[in-house]
């Protein structure tokens, strides 16, 4: 039976929108954010964004995936706090994240998507969220693994670093979907290309299991604000995971 369409979005499903916005981020709690080294330190650098922040040249991001690289607002979302986590970082350099996340599509959809989507913005880097939705459908995912060695190829040849993104976790989805051919499959892919893959899925594991999170039965006055302390969250390691692989 396929797993209905409401499992597509995950944490974005989740967390749905709720109405308002904050004009700033707000600074996450470090303890709450904290995660093992382990789950941030992966073996292949980014020398190109390394060198520009060395030679405080401007720095492009383009973050491309599903629902929960769209967010649940455009300032509820990792790109957004990412962008300011990295400014936090950098004081007085020019670093801007592009948010091209669309709910909904596989990792060839999205590859398709790159010649309008990524390439136009002249990214350093793209940060490449993918594979939930081709687990959701039940894409082959040997289909899947070669679309993202494609997708990663074709990142190289316009002359950007890329990092990979695993999915989300979340003990309500997971019993229902497997993740795990597809978790597998990102990985050595990664592994395979050399590209710094983001471990998302261990480190919410790692955040749900202490107890820093939880997206069962949230009451509807509190999306917004758990939606936001956890994309600030993410987008504080992310900036983390960044800057040891340009270090």
């Amino acid at each position: 039976m396929r797993p209905p369409v409401l499992l597509i979005g995950l944490l974005a499903i989740a967390l749905a929108p709720y109405p308002g916005r904050a004009d700033e981020p707000p600074p996450p709690s470090k303890s709450k954010c904290a995660a093992p080294a382990e789950l941030l330190q992966d073996d292949p650098q980014l020398p190109k964004i390394g060198e520009q922040f060395r030679k405080h040249e401007p720095v492009v991001i383009v973050a491309i995936g599903g629902a929960s690289t769209a967010g649940t607002s455009p300032d509820s979302s990792y790109p957004y706090f990412l962008e300011a986590a990295l400014r936090q970082r950098h004081p007085g350099e020019d670093i801007s994240v592009i948010n091209k996340g669309i709910p909904g599509q596989t990792t060839d959809q999205m590859v398709a998507r790159f010649p309008k989507d990524v390439y136009p913005a002249k990214p350093n880097l793209v940060i490449w969220e993918t594979g939930t939705v081709d687990a959701v459908r039940g894409v082959d995912v040997d289909a899947m693994a070669e679309a993202v060695t494609d997708g990663l190829g074709d990142i190289q040849k316009h002359g950007a670093e890329a990092m990979l993104v695993d999915m989300q976790y979340n003990p309500g989805t997971v019993s229902v979907i497997n993740f795990e051919p597809y978790l597998d499959a990102l990985h050595q892919t990664a592994d395979q290309q050399n590209v710094y893959l983001f471990k998302r899925y261990g480190l919410m594991k790692h955040w749900i299991d202490a107890g820093e999170f939880s997206f069962i039965n949230v009451p509807r006055e509190r999306r917004l604000p758990l939606a936001r302390e956890f994309y600030a969250c993410l987008g504080e390691k992310l900036a983390d995971a960044i800057d040891y692989a340009a270090r």
